[in-house]
């Protein structure tokens, strides 16, 4: 050729035979077979016989050839003569699999030429020494030309192999000489992801960037709670050091250990703290629930106070603890009628406080009688022990506001016994670190809490009037069935709210129960100020407190006969004493109110005669 570099052997092949004699055309057929299935020809060359190839040349012949040689120049195109296999490059023996060449491709030809050895020594001379290097089988594209520098001169890849090269159809190489593609698709240039696929790429941009976020803040999440329960764990071990290991519970709250409302989830005979055992459950609120349990140390019965899981409680519980050792504190010999609070500790995330054991309420003492009542010599020995509790309440060194002075928190000291101490100091505060402007049960809840004002210990005043009441006729005094009903009930007993407190009290309260007529404020008689129908009766402002405390005091009470004939306190002078009692707790101005002090000082508390 007159053309490329010299076709490099491999060492030990491609010598001439000896005499360069060639084979028979057998094996030139043979040969060019094998030779033209690399090639991807679609037919091979047929045999042609003829003598030495300097001796005598045949006619030349057009021949068809593939895309690739027609596009080398016309003296190699075309040869003249057929060229003898032989003088084809023997492929290199038995080539190792290539590692990118995939399992499923079908070879069109054999991988390797027949060892040297078979091949005489005069053919391998003729290879050597023959002028005619023509044919598909001997075209070698300039180094410029040839994309795969790494294959031997002369061969080309096929569509097949090369992923569809134009013009190369039908050819096909070993696949010991197939390369991996490097490049990148089409789709993935940056040309194509910044025009066309613009869109897509930001929207790809903005998957990985939520989803990285997201990541990140699940680990944040998970931190924060790895790090909460740690603290917990922390907390509740040595809270519960000396507490045996439990299995989980079956509840659905706080690990199992809770139910749905966070109320702790009891045990018959469960032992906490290595020294309670937990007997039956006496009491339930919204703070949780109260349970009668044995103290193994003491073996003295005990109530103890568990406190909801939610933290809102658990802070609640925290002030509760905080006041009763306050009170307990300041009075060691346990004269001033408060609960005692003996111990508190933490139990499954729950704040358990530990009580003395008491008897039955006085609500459920009302129960016990039917609701007919009690006599009012019982009711002066209630009083006198409750007023002694709130004189020790509003002393200025102990300044504590109840806030949920009621029937169901003063229970008695022994059930056949008229002792009681006050219990519940939940909803408790101090006068200057008033925490909550809606507090105190609706029938004991005094009208300066309604009117939005501010409030003192001069509230527990109003609700123990309200309770007195109601332990001697066995009914509420004022039972409103909401915030606007209960201020009617008030209205039609004590008459009208003082316009002083009015004025005090911002619109949003005032205009809720009041309304002006006439230049004067007057009780609604409807909520929302639609007209009373027809059959209703209206609400009208008792012109006469007294007598109206009066008729309801002694007539309830004779209907209920709830006292003996014999009590001589049930006299008219006593019903006397009792709701001029009644009257000055139940002032509407705070100030105006009777003190504890004064109260334990008045002559139906002393029994002696109204002066």
């Amino acid at each position: 050729m007159s053309r490329g570099s010299p076709r490099r052997q491999p060492p030990g092949q491609g010598q001439p035979p000896p005499g360069g004699q060639l084979p028979p055309p057998q094996q030139a057929s043979a040969a060019a077979q094998r030779i033209g299935g690399y090639y991807g020809a679609s037919q091979p060359h047929p045999p042609q016989p003829y003598a030495a190839a300097s001796s005598q040349q045949q006619p030349q012949q057009q021949q068809q050839y593939p895309y690739a040689a027609r596009n080398y120049p016309q003296h190699v195109q075309q040869p003249t003569q057929q060229p003898p296999p032989q003088q084809q490059p023997p492929l290199p023996q038995q080539p190792q699999p290539f590692p990118y060449y995939h399992q499923g491709q079908t070879q069109r030809g054999p991988t390797h030429a027949p060892p040297s050895s078979q091949i005489p020594q005069q053919q391998q001379q003729q290879q050597q020494t023959s002028p005619y290097r023509t044919g598909p089988a001997h075209l070698q594209p300039s180094p410029i030309r040839n994309p795969y520098p790494s294959m031997p001169g002369g061969i080309l890849p096929t569509a097949a192999a090369t992923g569809g090269i134009g013009g190369m159809g039908g050819m096909e190489i070993p696949p010991a000489y197939i390369q991996p593609r490097v490049g990148r698709l089409p789709k993935d240039r940056p040309i194509v992801k910044l025009s066309v696929s613009l869109i897509d790429t930001y929207k790809e941009i903005n998957r990985v960037y939520y989803r990285e976020r997201e990541a990140r803040r699940a680990a944040r999440q998970a931190a924060a709670q790895q790090q909460q329960q740690q603290q917990q764990a922390s907390a509740s071990a040595s809270a519960s050091a000396s507490q045996p290991p439990s299995q989980q519970g079956p509840g659905t709250q706080n690990n199992g250990w809770d139910d749905d409302n966070f109320d702790y989830i009891l045990t018959p005979n469960e032992t906490i703290q290595n020294r309670y055992v937990l007997q039956k459950r006496i009491g339930k609120g919204s703070f949780g629930q109260v349970v009668q349990a044995l103290d193994k140390k003491t073996n003295k019965e005990v109530a103890i106070k568990i406190i909801k899981s939610k933290k809102p409680f658990l802070m609640q519980a925290r002030t509760e603890i905080e006041l009763l050792t306050l009170l307990n504190d300041n009075d060691r010999e346990d004269q001033h009628n408060i609960v005692r609070l003996l111990t508190h500790f933490m139990h499954r995330n729950h704040q358990c406080l530990v009580f003395e054991m008491l008897s039955l309420n006085l609500y459920e003492l009302l129960k016990n009688t039917h609701f007919a009542g009690v006599s009012l010599n019982l009711i002066r020995k209630f009083a006198k022990q409750i007023l002694k509790a709130l004189s020790y309440l509003s002393r200025p060194d102990i300044d504590v506001i109840h806030c949920d002075l009621k029937p169901e928190n003063i229970l008695l000291r022994h059930p056949k016994r008229s002792g009681i101490k006050v219990i519940d100091f939940g909803s408790s505060c101090n006068s200057s670190r008033r925490m909550y402007s809606y507090i105190q049960s609706r029938f004991y809840r005094s009208p300066e809490v309604m009117l939005g004002l501010p409030y003192s210990v001069a509230i527990d005043m109003w609700s123990l009037g309200c309770i007195l009441v109601e332990m001697h006729t066995g009914e509420p005094l004022f039972s409103g069935t909401d915030q606007f009903d209960q201020m009617q009930k008030i209205v039609s007993i004590l008459g009208m709210v003082p316009s002083n407190m009015l004025d005090k009290t911002d619109d949003q309260h005032r205009i809720h129960f009041f309304e002006q007529r006439q230049g004067t404020w007057t009780i609604k008689q409807t909520a929302d100020g639609a007209p009373l129908p027809p059959s209703a009766t209206p609400i009208t402002p008792s012109s006469d407190p007294i007598a109206s405390l009066k008729f309801v005091v002694s007539k309830e009470a004779s209907q209920k006969k709830a006292f003996s004939q014999e009590d001589s306190i049930q006299t008219a002078r006593a019903y006397d004493r009792f709701v001029d009692l009644i009257h000055r707790m139940l002032a509407y101005n705070p100030r105006e109110r009777i003190t504890p002090g004064q109260a334990l000082e008045h002559p139906f508390i002393t029994n002696q005669d109204l002066g």
